[in-house]
């Protein structure tokens, strides 16, 4: 940092009366939006001497590291609930939200609250402007300045354990530049951002192994050879204890009200009854993944923990029930929209399925479309546009489905509430193609006292 001279003084009260202009969180939420007009994404050396330069923070806690195509959040979802039970102190980092900028950074359960929020973001925009002085050029990215956040909040709270998630990929992800004790957890690998990490499973697998440091501790989902023998590669390299979860390892018990129970095979306990609350099997291996990771972490954690913990976690978006009848799910690759149709197939709807779909325009939304289609599962599909500017326009929509039995109407809004208005007692409603339609939906409902 500067030192306290005459002449720094007098630039730091410059620069904080500058930054008054952030007086509330609604006006630092449009500059941290706005931040991918004006920078580029930045290498690797230059975000970590940031990190340097803000003294590293974060760098006493247990780091739990999550990274993956799918499952990610979910994962990190079950560690926090576990580690509350537990009553082990963690902040979590997590990516997209799916309202509000703040749903990314939580202590001990809770979102970070708007005051604290406010003061992390001048805190950083004050040790930025020093950075700066050496490296002008310097701005961070969206993702980063929300990571160098969470992890301010996280220095002040001090919390045993970290739960970070990666943004994209793992090899350069902003996260990837902590480093200390630390649990890798890689959940399942599948075909998504190729155009940033490589068109082939192997070379999206190397990026997502990119997370895995010298000492680390390393559990993955074991769903593809190819992708196994990269980890494990990886893992051999860096010297890093590596275990592997599977489905077949802990079967399914029972699908009861809108829980799954299934049996975990532990390290300590034998196997044990879990009960998660969902009615998503693939969820099944994301919770394992947890387990596992937690057990290997070298932590202290119960049986009865792990029991109540997996129970009360939810984690938005992934087949949830928003309404009665009305699932929102935020599949948005191939991977994700066949584990979607595997727990729609298993459903027991008394008369009619409804699909309302829309999807951002860098996925593979042709291939997402005709799996949907073609499974025979819908009875009535609906197609809408986001507000997001990624979001598949209307037009494009029309070429998409041209030929097929399918309504598209504009405004999100304006789709669910025809569909709402227009389902039977005892149909039933999905939605999905994307955790920005989650994000939209979520907010829409939230401004509603009667939405059906």
């Amino acid at each position: 940092m500067l030192p306290l001279t005459l002449n720094n003084l007098k630039k730091r009260e410059k620069r904080m009366k500058e930054s008054s202009r952030w007086k509330d969180i609604k006006a630092i939420e449009e500059y941290i939006l706005s931040i991918p007009k004006f920078t580029t994404k930045n290498n690797r050396e230059d975000t970590k001497d940031f990190y340097e330069y803000l003294r590293r923070p974060g760098r006493d806690s247990l780091i739990f590291h999550v990274a993956g195509t799918n499952g990610k959040g979910s994962v990190c979802s079950y560690l926090n609930s576990v580690l509350l039970e537990e009553g082990i102190s963690a902040g979590m980092f997590t990516s997209p939200h799916l309202v509000s900028m703040r749903e990314r950074i939580q202590y001990q359960g809770e979102l970070i609250g708007e005051e604290a929020f406010v003061e992390c973001f001048h805190q950083l925009m004050e040790q930025l402007n020093g950075f700066q002085e050496r490296k002008p050029q310097y701005h961070p990215t969206f993702f980063e300045l929300l990571f160098f956040m969470a992890m301010l909040y996280f220095e002040e709270k001090n919390p045993k354990v970290i739960i970070l998630e990666t943004g994209l990929g793992g090899r350069l992800d902003a996260t990837n530049i902590v480093e200390g004790e630390k649990v890798c957890v890689i959940t399942k690998i599948g075909m998504d951002h190729m155009e940033y990490l490589g068109n082939t499973v192997e070379a999206i697998a190397r990026e997502k192994a990119g997370i895995i440091q010298p000492g680390n501790k390393v559990i993955y989902s074991a769903n593809r050879r190819e992708i196994a023998e990269v980890i494990e590669k990886k893992a051999g390299k860096a010297g890093a204890l590596c275990k592997f979860v599977t489905k077949p390892e802990n079967p399914v018990l029972s699908f009861v009200d809108k829980t799954i129970d299934f049996s975990f095979s532990s390290r300590y306990y034998g196997y044990i009854p879990i009960r998660i609350r969902t009615v998503a099997e693939y969820q099944i291996e994301n919770a394992a993944l947890a387990l596992t990771a937690l057990e290997e972490s070298g932590l202290k954690i119960s049986e009865s923990g792990m029991k109540r913990g997996m129970a009360r976690s939810v984690w938005p978006a992934r087949m949830e029930e928003i309404l009665p009848g009305v699932y929102l799910d935020g599949a948005h690759n191939e991977d994700g929209i066949e584990a979607f149709l595997t727990t729609v197939l298993k459903d027991e709807c008394k008369k009619e399925r409804w699909i309302l779909f829309s999807v951002v325009a860098d996925k593979e939304f042709l291939k997402m479309k005709e799996m949907l289609l073609s499974s025979g599962l819908f009875h009535h599909v609906y197609a809408t546009c986001l507000k997001n500017i990624r979001g598949v326009k209307k037009q494009q929509l029309e070429m998409i489905f041209s030929g097929e039995k399918v309504k598209i109407i504009e405004s999100t809004k304006e789709c669910l509430q025809e569909i709402l208005s227009q389902k039977k007692e005892g149909d039933l409603v999905y939605i999905t193609g994307s955790l920005y339609l989650a994000g939209e939906v979520k907010e829409m409902l939230e401004g509603l006292e009667n939405p059906v």
